[in-house]
């Protein structure tokens, strides 16, 4: 509600006088504005609602870590556990330019928030049903993060210049190996022209096969021609990734 409020004072959203599920729908041109009174991850089917471009979540980031952090991430549950919303061994959609754009957006603000953590978390959790790319904007992870409203400036201003600036880039990749916090993907969005679909963790590698490999491809709105791949960070599945790679005649770019 923090990042809801920004948005109504700094961008002028302002009430349809139109309720969804009981609540206001704002709108600022092309962009409308729903809350929901449900967990986020557990979104109901917005599409029998909306056709949009994309759907964003400004949402609460949790970690046990404490450290206060921006963060941004794709969704999707690559094992058969759906904990967190969602369909077991599902993902969801993604705009790759739209999660780069607006990452590259935060960054750049982030000596507005020194003693934040801007960073890009691996794919996770719910909604995975959705027809429309899905992205998670989150601050967090305590209670005091939630509600610093500079914080909620900072990234407000940081998506509405994403989403109202968007910017196509030269390549697409997939996303392997590494933290849930991937330090060598997050330089790759800021250091270079490639762009991020799915991001499958280490904890994740266990489960991508060929099925899942596939909607890694397939749910992305841009074809991806690459596999990106944290070569120190794979474990024991480096091989396995790198079959599936050939498979699906992905280049790969060794990180």
């Amino acid at each position: 509600m923090n990042m809801v409020q920004r948005l109504v004072e700094r961008h002028g959203f302002s009430s349809t006088k139109i309720t969804l599920m009981g609540k206001q729908v704002f709108q600022k041109d092309s962009f409308l504005l729903v809350n929901l009174d449900t967990e986020l991850v557990h979104a109901p089917n917005l599409d029998q609602y909306f056709n949009p471009l994309a759907y964003v979540f400004l949402s609460r980031h949790r970690a046990e870590s404490g450290i206060s952090s921006l963060t941004v991430h794709s969704t999707g549950n690559f094992s058969k556990e759906a904990e967190l919303g969602g369909r077991a061994r599902e993902l969801g959609r993604v705009n790759p330019d739209l999660l780069k754009n607006y990452f590259i957006s935060l960054k750049k603000r982030q000596g507005e928030l020194n003693d934040y953590v801007v960073t890009l978390e691996a794919t996770h959790h719910g909604p995975t049903s959705l027809m429309k790319p899905v992205m998670f904007v989150e601050t967090g992870p305590a209670d005091s993060n939630w509600k610093d409203e500079r914080a909620g400036a900072v990234v407000v201003d940081a998506l509405m210049e994403a989403l109202s600036s968007p910017k196509v880039w030269e390549r697409v990749a997939l996303a392997f190996g590494g933290t849930h916090y991937p330090e060598k993907f997050y330089r790759l969005l800021l250091e270079s022209d490639v762009a991020l679909a799915s991001v499958a963790a280490k904890y994740s590698l266990e489960d991508v096969d060929s099925e899942m490999f596939g909607q890694m491809i397939q749910k992305s709105s841009r074809f991806p021609k690459y596999a990106a791949i944290d070569w120190k960070g794979m474990g024991r599945h480096k091989e396995k990734i790198l079959a599936l790679a050939k498979q699906f005649a992905l280049e790969v770019m060794k990180l």
